[in-house]
């Protein structure tokens, strides 16, 4: 099977939004509650994955494959960070750590199970 940019879009939110929710309700942090998280963690994937998609088709080719992974992975969880503590209200280095650890299992997923 051909991973294509929507399914890879759905698998990627399929997995961090459950990460993200997780991770806010185990962790009992103070914002607008880890459904929220969780939500706004889809969002934040679903904004970010078609310019990722376009920037990885682009890097691939022209750099090593990991480091681009890691260069374009660092840039989305940045981004992501700041929109999930925006939408959720959640402490910026606490929606970080949230964005990382959903990101990088996702990532992992997607590269390994293509």
């Amino acid at each position: 099977m051909t991973l294509t940019e929507p399914i890879a879009l759905v698998i990627s939110a399929a997995i961090e939004a459950p990460i993200a929710f997780m991770i806010a309700r185990l962790a009992q942090w103070p914002c607008r509650g880890a459904l929220h998280v969780g939500l706004a963690s889809a969002v934040a994937t679903a904004a970010t994955h078609p310019q990722l998609w376009s920037a990885s088709l682009w890097a691939y080719p022209h750099f090593h494959f990991w480091p681009s992974v890691v260069v374009l992975e660092a840039l989305v969880v940045l981004v992501e960070g700041c929109l999930i503590a925006w939408m959720a209200q959640l402490r910026l280095d606490r929606a970080l750590l949230v964005s990382l650890i959903a990101n990088f299992v996702s990532t992992i997923s997607v590269v390994f199970f293509r």
